[in-house]
């Protein structure tokens, strides 16, 4: 939706409306006649406050706010990388200004850009804006930041983002930090459910007794056709010269005690009818609508939402519109043809019947729909309560947790009544964010990189080496995928997968069993060649070689005892098979066929390591050391040449991993050396956690994917590439892949 912008400004003194002209440090301007590519049909309002006196700083001021529109509109790009190539630039110049002066300045500054429909808020500082949506005032910031650095003050500064989608009537005021302490009760009057000119009027009753220079806008998608107007906005050609003036056939002439003085596009004055006294006063700046007493009805429809207005509206006229289709119909019927004999009399008379029913099913969903709206507004303004709640908590991070989990539940109730809301969304995602920063979780976006159409149930992932290709084990159907990949994994080579093994096949003198789990095994001493191992529950090994695309076939020795096969694991040239119902760990050694050594047959744990719990697990590539991951969420690290266990879940709990496992599926050994990790996926959390080898937490990670949806929670493997780091996800009937470059 283009929206536009109807802007006034206002400077009072001590409670006393000021008529300056434009006032310095306040901007309201559209884009110019030659303006860069995709600048066209911006808006940008600036709000710089500067120290010192201001008959000192005016003229400073309103250079560097024309500078910031000048550089803005000249900026070819996105809308946030020009505010922020443009205010750095406004903080050079101000550097330079205090260091050729002896007298010095620093500022609070806040920008804003309106770009079809959506709001891109910079602010530096002690930069404080306002933004009123029917259903409340939201401030930004919500809090002060730890860390504020005025603009002025070094080369480097803190900027602060923030992006809104904005709505019809939604209005934003930009203000002096001295104004901080107001908060959005008392702002309700001037920025919910209203409109500039009874907005501008409650605001000059706020700061009755204050000092303020404050720039007020209101967003709408239409233009207000029986009142006078006087601003500019993206949808208009731009004077080259002159004041900004309208004249509707339908308006009254505009008075010079209204006519804007000369200055910039939408800079103009507000300028009060009595100065100085409890009059109310007029506005007449960019962007004001002329004051008339009949607003003042204004008040009685406060109450109503705006979109029960709409809806009430858009259903009455579709009504009125149903109401004459009907009444043609009726006229057409009864109209005197001659033959009053052949008129079909029942048509009219169901007409009759069904019109009263169908004007109360209207009218009943018009109320419905109010009351929905209604409702949804007040479960909006609540979230906004506890968003401030949560970010004032700084005392007890599980405080805001607890905050942040009420947002959560009452977007969920939000969008059982209206699904889709962008508010309620916007809300969700910024508390998405604050939990994931108190979980020190970090996000990651992932894209499909494949999805079987005839429908799978992926749940073994592995990865070819250095060379590219991803093998992937389709329990649905019992087979085993080759994908060959570049060497980055994130492009197919080929349009459809390759099918290694599938059930029922012959090998050789085997047959494919029921397969529980597939591995890359790197050439070895006993077989100098690259392979996929791919088990069976019976005991049956099979390897595909990429190089000549052949396949071989081996019975692990003993195999006859296994119970309960859980999955697999490889090193140097052995294979060992977890038996979580025998409790053990199989060791089977590359020489003969994988046969055992009677009396090494399984790996000896210190502690039994209580495998009957256990779900996976895994060997480090240097010197054997095993990780065990457990179903109830347990982590142990062993030393296989002492039997020792290492470290257990108390060491991850107290470095770093605020929330448990709580239903982990998979943990892998990754890297060498100082960059060895542990990774485990926890499906439960919607995590993948990163650890070092002694147990502490190095990075959380969630991953989203195109449509903003958990991955994580869906995924039932994954393999880890480092350098630059890539996470390939099997989930449900798709591979994906997430990476930081």
């Amino acid at each position: 939706m283009d929206l536009l912008a109807i802007t006034a400004q206002l400077s009072i003194a001590n409670g006393t409306v000021l008529n300056e002209g434009t006032v310095p440090g306040l901007l309201a301007q559209p884009a110019p006649p030659k303006a860069a590519r995709g600048r066209e049909r911006d808006f940008l309002f600036v709000h710089l406050t500067l120290t010192g006196q201001q008959e000192e700083t005016a003229d400073l001021a309103r250079r560097l706010v024309e500078g910031i529109s000048q550089r803005f509109f000249a900026a070819p790009g996105s809308v946030t990388s020009a505010l922020r190539r443009s205010v750095l630039e406004a903080n050079e110049q101000l550097l330079r200004y205090n260091m050729a002066n002896k007298s010095s300045h620093e500022g609070a500054l806040s920008c804003a850009a309106l770009h079809s429909g959506e709001l891109y808020l910079l602010q530096v500082g002690e930069g404080l804006a306002f933004l009123g949506h029917n259903f409340g005032v939201e401030r930004l910031p919500a809090k002060q930041p730890d860390v504020l650095t005025p603009i002025g003050r070094s080369v480097g500064v803190d900027i602060r983002f923030a992006f809104r989608q904005l709505e019809n009537s939604d209005m934003i005021l930009l203000a002096d930090p001295r104004l901080a302490h107001l908060n959005g009760e008392a702002l309700a009057p001037v920025l919910v459910n209203t409109e500039i000119e009874s907005g501008l009027e409650s605001l000059m009753q706020l700061m009755a007794d204050d000092s303020a220079r404050l720039l007020l806008a209101e967003f709408a998608d239409e233009l207000p056709s029986t009142l006078p107007l006087t601003f500019q906005h993206s949808r208009n050609p731009i004077p080259r010269a002159g004041p900004v003036r309208s004249t509707p056939a339908t308006a009254p002439p505009v008075t010079p005690a209204t006519t804007p003085r000369q200055a910039g596009p939408v800079r103009e004055a507000v300028a009060p009818s009595t100065a100085g006294t409890g009059a109310s006063a007029e506005p007449t700046g960019g962007g004001t609508r002329s004051l008339d007493s009949s607003r003042n009805l204004s008040d009685a429809a406060t109450s109503v939402e705006v979109e029960a207005r709409r809806v009430a509206s858009s259903s009455a006229r579709g009504l009125s519109r149903f109401t004459a289709w009907l009444a043609e119909i009726l006229e057409r019927l009864l109209r005197d043809r001659g033959d009053e004999s052949a008129i079909p009399w029942a048509i009219p008379t169901a007409a009759a019947l069904l019109i009263p029913v169908i004007m109360a099913s209207v009218l009943t969903s018009v109320y419905i729909q109010r009351d929905t709206v209604a409702r949804v507004s007040a479960i909006k303004q609540e979230m906004i309560t506890e968003l401030a709640a949560a970010e004032t908590a700084t005392d007890s991070s599980s405080q805001a947790q607890t905050h942040y989990l009420r947002v959560l539940a009452l977007a969920e109730e939000a969008d059982m009544l209206r699904e889709g809301d962008l508010e309620v969304a916007r809300m969700r995602s910024q508390v998405h964010d604050a939990l994931d920063r108190l979980d020190g979780v970090s996000r990651l976006m992932a894209s499909t990189l494949y999805q079987y159409k005839d429908g799978a149930n992926l749940t073994q992932i592995t990865l070819r080496g250095s060379l590219g290709g991803i093998a992937v084990l389709d329990q649905l159907a019992n087979r085993v995928l080759f994908h060959p990949t570049d060497k980055t994994y994130q492009t197919l080579t080929t349009d459809k997968p390759q099918v290694l093994v599938f059930n029922g096949q012959a090998v050789g003198a085997k047959t494919v069993g029921t397969l529980l789990d597939i591995l890359w095994v790197p050439g070895r001493a006993a077989d100098t060649r690259d392979n996929v191992s791919m088990l069976d529950r019976s005991g049956n090994l099979f390897n595909y070689f990429p190089n000549l695309g052949d396949i071989s076939s081996t019975t692990l020795g003993n195999s006859s005892l296994w119970l309960n096969p859980v999955t697999m694991a490889t090193y140097l040239d052995r294979v060992y098979v977890l038996d979580s119902e025998a409790g053990v760990i199989w060791k089977y050694y590359a020489t003969n066929g994988y046969a055992q050594i009677p009396e090494d047959a399984t790996i000896t744990l210190a502690d039994g390591g209580d495998l009957g719990q256990a779900i996976d697990f895994d060997l480090y590539a240097e010197d054997g050391s095993l990780v065990i991951l457990y179903g109830d969420g347990r982590l142990r690290y062993y030393d296989t040449r002492t039997s020792r266990i290492l470290w257990d879940e108390n060491m991850p709990a107290q470095n770093g991993l605020v929330l448990p496992f709580i239903a982990p599926a998979s943990v892998k050994l990754v890297g060498n050396g100082l960059s060895a990790s542990i990774f485990v996926l926890d499906p439960g959390s919607g995590r993948l956690v990163q650890l070092s080898r002694g147990g502490i937490v190095l990075t959380q990670y969630r991953i989203l994917d195109e449509r903003g949806e958990d991955v994580l929670s869906r995924a039932s493997d994954f393999a880890v590439t480092e350098s630059p780091l890539r996470i390939l996800i099997a989930a449900g009937d798709r591979i994906y892949v997430a990476g930081q470059d």
